[in-house]
This record gives structure tokens, C-alpha cells and sequence, in this order.
């Protein structure tokens, strides 16, 4: 049986969750059109259970302990190896969490000896308790597990669940497993649990008023656009509390319900979290916000559009409710062959006489600009090893300047001691995830830095990684406006662009939850903490850098 790379069309084949049933998907018939020519058809309807993600218990886990904060949740902690004798791992049952002394006599109290997070999986000192810095604790703990499950109609007709691993192949790194691999079958699609969730979901969001009098005519509402991010469901709020026709703005007030991470309580109506208000323009859309238990908002992706509601309609005091659900189920995934060709490579000819070099057998230097995907991905060896076994002649040596934390506008300060310096004949600079977080003065640093490359006659090639986790950053619109700025003037300056955030924005269509493919800190790094080889964007990225810059 061909796998699904040879699947040419689908027809009205395709994978639901059971309404009926929370754990249980169905199979709706159709015909599959395999490239070959072959087609299979699928005449009943199918219905087959899925296994929840489940949990798992840790005890006697060894900390030291490490941070300071005076309420929970307190958020991120950086990142470490995972388990005991590391940091605890993320996503924690409510009300599991118990702390002692090293020698279990000693249980500390929560929220007086110390802060926890149970989404990021932290534990700091309470300024005021008897935990000291760096003293060593025993933790018990359940966290929640997250696995994929691949739905697969093999050669004979049958229609199974495949299912995945709920960790990873390395044991002290964080529980973000891959779907699992399948030989012999088309994968008709991939279904993700997520953490602790009460059902699986199809995905999709709706609006309605939030109250409509018995006989009052619906007035027109806003439309509703974009890709919900979160994994659990969530029912926004949004009140208009100020209305200006002369300036066409409108001022909103916004809230959900849902799961409220950090705590992993459930916000209902009587716990909303209200927003701070936002003026919003009416020309275009408006992200629809959460505020987070850490105090800034959350965007996960859905926006309001009120171009389609007439002037006269908006009213203040009008109130919206609009629900969304997360995608559970990933139908159809592209193979991961054709993950490659969702990086955009661009202009690979500005790089022609770096090539030259190459071809011609001279020792050349690559310099790495950037920050910590730069520092400690995959990709820029994975160039060098792809670089050394095609031109052995070349002597290659690489000198990766990049700083984990560091933005454009900070490197800008660097370019003339630290990568000027080292007389690169290439340089690959990326920037993009710090530089998303700058506004408006990421594009005056790297337009400087462009200039100076420009001014040394050192080529170079402009690299996008992949995205971010919005409860840390806030918004992944941000680092789409990064990628968008580093395209614009990779064109204009005449720079080499290689688009591997295109692809991480695409990850659903190759069925995969982009969380999960933030391997390091479940933040921003798509490779492993302990074993760097871990993660499949970084590599398919390193295969799009490759593409760039080999001869």
C-alpha cells in the first residue's frame, strides 16, 4: 500500500471527532485516488476509540532548588535537563505537587515556602519561606502526557489506530513526542490528545451576541478569521465599551474562559479576567486577546473583523461571546518529504561567489549572526557537514558569533570586533524570534547590519526560524511580522532568504501540533536540550540552509 506522498485526491474522505463520544473519532466514507492510478473507497462509516493522553507519577524527584518569586504561578525557569536531579517536567497535575526536605521529614507549604507553575513546570523559593537558594529537595508530582495517534487504512480495507509514544527517545528531555511512524498504509490522519483535555475537538471557532432579547433582531456581527492556536477550548468575552465614527475606532474589553494556565484551574463567568481596555481601529482586524494569570495578553490566533458590520449597528455596550476548539485532528498530513518544500529559498544566486570559492577549492569561513537557535541549533553543522563532504577540496571553518537572548539591535554593537572581524565569506545572520519582540527598531539594526555586509562586500543569506509559544511571547503575529520584515529586505538588499518560518506556520498541515516541536523549552528551541539531533524542524531547516549555499 502507498503511503499518503501518493495520494492524489481524497474526495469526501476524512476524520471527525464523534460528537456522541468524547475519546472516539469516525472515518467518513469516500473514495482515496493514489498516484498510481489505484483507488480505495471506503463505503462505511467507521468509528474507532482513541486513548486520552493520560498521566504519569513522579516521586522522590531530586531539586535544587533555584529562583525566587513571591506568587504563583511564577512562570518560566529557563531550561535544563529534565527529572530528577534537573528541573521538574512541564505541564503538572493540579494538586499533585508536593514538596520535602531531602530527607522527607519536612513537607513545605505551597504559596508560603514556595511558588509553583504547573503549566511550565516550575518551583521557586518563596521570598519568605524556609526553602533556601540551592537546597535540595525531594518532589512527588503527576504530569499530564500528550501523545499522537495516526488513524491508517491499510492495503486489506481495515481502517486502524496507530498509537504514538507518550515521551521522548531521550529520557531527561521534555514530553513532547513525535506522531508515530507508520509503514504500510495511508495515514488518513493524525489526532493529538493534548494535556488533561475532557474531549477531543474538530477544531474551529463561532460567534454569537452574548444576549439577545426575545424578539430583538440579531444585529450584524463581526466576522471571524484566522487559525486557533491553544489546545484546550476557550469562550471569549468582548464588550465595546466606547464607539468613535469619526476616527473609526472602537474601544473593547475582552476576557475567556477556560483552562487558566500556570494554575490549571478553569476560569468560568464568575472568574473572568478582564483585559485593560483596547482602542482598536476598525480598518482592520482585532486580535482577540486573554489576559494570562502572568499579566500580559495572550493572542491565540483568532482576530474580529467589524468592516462587516455597518456604522449604524455598532453600538456601545454591544457584547459578543465567541467559542473556539482546538484541532485535534490533523487530516491528511503531507509526508514529511514535502516538508522541504514549504521553506521558501530565495535568491540563492546572490551567493554565487561564495560557491565560486568553494568550487575552486580556497579555504572559506561561515560566520553565524544570531541568537540562541543560532547558537545551539542543528542547522548551521548540519550546513557545515553537508558543505565539507561535497567539496572536500575546501578547507571550511565556521565561527558561530551568535548570543542566545541577543536582538539585532544588540548585535549591530558586535559586527565590527565579532563578525567583521573574522573575515567571513559568508554570512548567515537570523535574528527573527529576539527580533519579533524589538518592534519598530528591528528594522533600522538589521538594515545596518545589512549595510555594513554590503559596504565589506561579504555575502550573505537572511534565515527565518521557526515560531513561538504565545503564552511565553505573547502573540505569533509578532514573529510573522519578523519573518515578513527579514523577506522584505532580504529582496532589497539582495541578500540569499530562507523562509523556515513559512513551514513552522504550516506544521498542521504535516500533522503535527507546533508545541510539541518546541523540543527544548516548549518556548522556542526546536531541538532537543540534551540530544540536539532531536526535532525535525531543525533539521528540515538545515536541509533548506543547505539547499541555499551548496553548489
Amino acid at each position: 500500500m502507498p503511503d499518503t506522498d501518493q495520494v492524489v485526491e481524497r474526495g469526501t474522505c476524512r476524520v471527525v471527532c464523534d460528537r456522541q463520544l468524547p475519546w472516539q473519532v469516525k472515518v467518513v466514507p469516500g473514495t482515496i485516488r493514489l498516484a498510481d492510478g489505484r483507488s480505495f473507497t471506503i463505503a462505511e462509516e467507521t468509528s474507532l476509540p482513541v486513548r486520552p493522553g493520560g498521566s504519569r507519577a513522579y516521586r522522590n524527584q531530586r531539586y535544587a532548588m533555584t529562583g525566587e518569586s513571591g506568587q504563583s504561578p511564577c512562570f518560566w525557569n529557563g531550561e535544563d535537563i529534565r527529572g530528577s536531579g534537573g528541573m521538574p517536567y512541564q505541564r503538572m497535575v493540579p494538586d499533585t505537587f508536593r514538596v520535602y526536605d531531602e530527607s522527607r521529614s519536612v513537607l513545605y507549604r505551597p504559596e508560603e515556602d514556595y511558588s509553583f507553575d504547573y503549566y511550565w513546570g516550575t518551583i521557586k523559593r518563596h521570598p519568605r519561606g524556609r526553602i533556601a537558594d540551592g537546597q535540595m529537595l525531594l518532589l512527588d508530582y503527576d504530569v499530564w502526557l500528550c501523545r499522537y495517534d495516526s488513524i491508517v487504512l491499510r492495503e486489506d480495507g481495515r481502517i486502524v489506530v496507530v498509537e504514538g509514544l507518550t515521551e521522548a527517545p531521550e529520557s531527561r528531555e521534555l514530553l513532547l513526542p513525535d506522531p508515530p511512524a507508520v509503514q504500510g498504509g495511508v495515514v488518513l490522519a493524525n489526532v493529538f490528545t493534548g494535556w488533561g483535555e475532557q474531549s477531543l475537538y474538530d477544531g474551529g471557532a463561532g460567534i454569537a451576541p452574548k444576549e439577545l432579547s426575545e424578539g430583538q433582531d440579531a444585529a450584524p456581527l463581526p466576522a471571524l478569521s484566522g487559525r486557533y492556536l491553544d489546545a484546550t477550548p476557550r469562550t471569549y468575552e468582548v464588550e465595546v465599551i466606547a464607539y468613535s465614527p469619526d476616527d473609526r475606532s472602537v474601544m473593547l474589553l475582552m476576557a475567556s474562559s477556560g483552562t487558566d494556565y500556570g494554575r490549571e484551574r478553569s476560569l468560568d463567568e464568575e472568574s473572568l479576567r478582564w483585559t485593560t481596555p483596547i482602542t482598536a481601529s476598525l480598518d482592520k482586524p482585532v486580535p482577540l486577546v486573554t489576559l494570562s494569570a502572568y499579566g500580559h495578553t495572550v493572542d491565540w490566533g483568532l482576530s474580529l473583523d467589524f468592516r462587516t458590520v455597518p456604522p449604524e449597528s455598532l453600538k456601545e455596550g454591544a457584547s459578543y461571546r465567541i467559542s473556539a476548539d482546538p484541532h485535534s485532528v490533523m487530516n491528511f498530513p503531507h509526508p514529511k518529504e514535502e516538508a522541504l518544500a514549504a521553506i521558501p529559498v530565495l535568491n540563492r544566486e546572490a551567493l554565487e561567489p561564495f560557491r565560486r570559492k568553494l568550487l575552486e577549492g580556497n579555504p572559506v569561513r561561515i560566520a553565524f549572526y544570531g541568537e540562541s537557535t543560532t547558537r545551539s541549533g542543528r542547522w548551521p553543522y548540519q550546513l557545515i557537514r553537508a558543505l565539507r563532504h561535497g567539496c572536500p577540496a575546501s578547507m571550511i571553518y565556521s565561527s558561530n558569533v551568535a548570543i542566545g537572548g541577543e536582538n539585532s539591535a544588540r548585535g549591530l554593537l558586535r559586527y565590527e570586533h565579532e563578525v567583521k572581524s573574522v573575515n567571513p565569506d559568508l554570512v548567515i545572520l537570523e535574528y527573527m524570534l529576539n527580533d519579533s519582540g524589538l518592534g519598530a527598531g528591528a528594522e533600522p539594526a538589521i538594515r545596518s547590519i545589512l549595510e555594513r555586509l554590503r559596504q565589506d562586500g561579504i555575502p550573505c543569506l537572511i534565515v527565518t526560524n521557526n515560531g513561538m509559544n504565545p503564552l511565553f511571547c505573547g502573540s505569533m503575529r509578532q514573529v510573522e511580522d519578523a519573518h515578513e520584515l527579514y523577506r522584505r529586505l532580504a529582496a532589497e538588499f539582495e541578500c540569499a532568504f530562507v523562509g523556515g518560518f513559512a513551514y513552522f506556520q504550516r506544521l498542521h498541515e504535516f500533522g503535527v501540533y507546533y508545541v510539541t516541536e518546541l523540543k527544548g523549552n516548549m518556548v522556542n528551541h526546536p531541538y532537543g536540550n540534551v540530544d540536539p539531533d532531536w526535532g525535525r524542524f531543525d533539521q528540515v531547516l538545515g536541509e533548506a540552509v543547505v539547499k541555499a549555499v551548496a553548489p
